[in-house]
Order: C-alpha cells, then structure tokens, then sequence
C-alpha cells in the first residue's frame, strides 16, 4: 500500500518537470483571436513564433494565394508583420462584403488553416481551407 502513495505524490512533480522543461510548449499553446473588423479593414492574425515569414493568402482579387494579380507572382503579396515581436503575425486587408477562403503561408512552404476561426471549408492549394463571410448591414460591415 505504501507503494502506491508515493506513485501519487510523485505524479504532480512529474507534471511541474514537464512544464518547466522543453516540453512545456505542449501545455500551453498560443492561438491568435480569429478576424476582427478594424478601421474599415479585416484584421488577421497567425500565432507562428518560430516563425521567419507569414503570408496570408486567400482567394480574393490581388492576392489569388499569395501569387498576386500577374502570371509570374509577387514574393510579397499578403506578407505579414510581427510588430510586437510576440509571435503574432498581423495583416489588414480592406475586402468588400463576400465570401472569402483563407490560409496562412508559414516560410513559404507551410500552409495553416486559421486556428482562431472554426469555419473551414473545402478549397485553396491545401483542399481545407478557413474562410470568412462578410456581410454589409446598413453601409456597415459585419463578420459572420
């Protein structure tokens, strides 16, 4: 019986030295709030910390994926920030009321769907992709 008290008391230090350790990133994960409207424009943002470039491509006229309008692309066609240093990346984009999909493109090799938004649909390079809806309400804006 003694046995298995000990085996209890050591469950919650095995825990503690599993969060202090490397492996601590497993408990807490990040994820960034999914699209805001801000200042007449849909904010996104990615938590990707390691991260060296993030793009948002989509399916909406002048990003088409992150290729841009023109057949030979654009490298820095929804390319975006890291303003804080935090580890969120962060772009705005001014799109009128539609339908849109969406993904974040991590070191131009990685394709995410959007952790902070739950709609997915099929479609985009990946086949599963996260999309917006924007509605337009008496001239105003609104995400759905």
């Amino acid at each position: 019986m003694m046995h298995r008290h000990r085996h209890r008391a050591i469950v919650p230090w095995i825990l503690v030295l599993f969060a202090v350790s490397g492996c601590g990133y497993l408990l807490t994960r990040q994820i960034a709030e999914g699209p805001t409207l801000v200042e007449g424009a849909v904010l996104f943002r990615f938590y990707a910390p390691n991260a060296r470039r993030v793009q948002l491509g989509g399916d909406w006229q002048g990003n088409n994926w992150t290729r841009g309008d023109g057949s030979v692309g654009e490298a820095n066609v929804g390319l975006m920030e890291d303003g804080n240093n935090d580890g969120v990346w962060e772009i705005r984009v001014a799109l009128p009321a539609g339908r849109y999909r969406y993904l974040f493109l991590v070191d131009e090799n990685t394709w995410h769907t959007d952790p902070g938004n739950v709609e997915e649909v099929q479609g985009g390079p990946v086949q599963l992709c996260s999309q917006i809806v924007l509605h337009s309400e008496g001239g105003r804006l609104e995400i759905r």
